[in-house]
């Protein structure tokens, strides 16, 4: 249950920050045009570009939409087995049956926590000197047949 929560919690969270970037950055975005066609001073419409700007990269380095995404599946796959759990007859919860969840629930959170780092591995910069085939080539990297 503890579990479920966190998810929970982490769906919304991420969902308010999907959707308060997106407003702020169409709203920055519109107000950068508004001020600069009301000639305003540069350093307005300057500072205003530069907050959809920040917005924008936030975007692309944190990607709170697909966080959103995974937390609200991972917190579907989890909610409906703990259902599927409290819906089988109370003599039927057996040390089986618990365990099954408890394997369910380890399971959930080890696709979701795979699937964060496969997101941040993917933003995240090659050391410097690496190149892309030379990542692909590490220890642990598969590649396609005839490549």
């Amino acid at each position: 249950m503890d579990q479920l929560d966190w998810l929970r919690r982490a769906k919304r969270r991420a969902r308010v920050f999907t959707q308060a970037g997106d407003f702020l950055t169409l709203l920055s975005t519109a107000a950068t045009v508004v001020v600069s066609a009301l000639s305003a001073p540069a350093a307005i419409s300057a500072s205003l570009a530069a907050v959809a700007l920040f917005l924008t990269g936030f975007r692309q380095a944190f990607n709170p939409n697909e966080r959103w995404v995974t937390a609200g599946v991972s917190w579907l796959a989890l909610h409906q087995a703990v259902v599927r759990y409290r819906l089988t007859p109370q003599a039927a919860r057996d040390d089986a049956a618990r365990q099954a969840l408890i394997d369910r629930t380890v399971e959930i959170s080890a696709a979701e926590n795979r699937a964060w780092a496969e997101q941040r591995r993917a933003t995240q910069p090659l050391p410097p000197g690496t190149s892309l085939n030379d990542a692909q080539a590490a220890p642990g990297a598969t590649s396609s047949p005839g490549s």
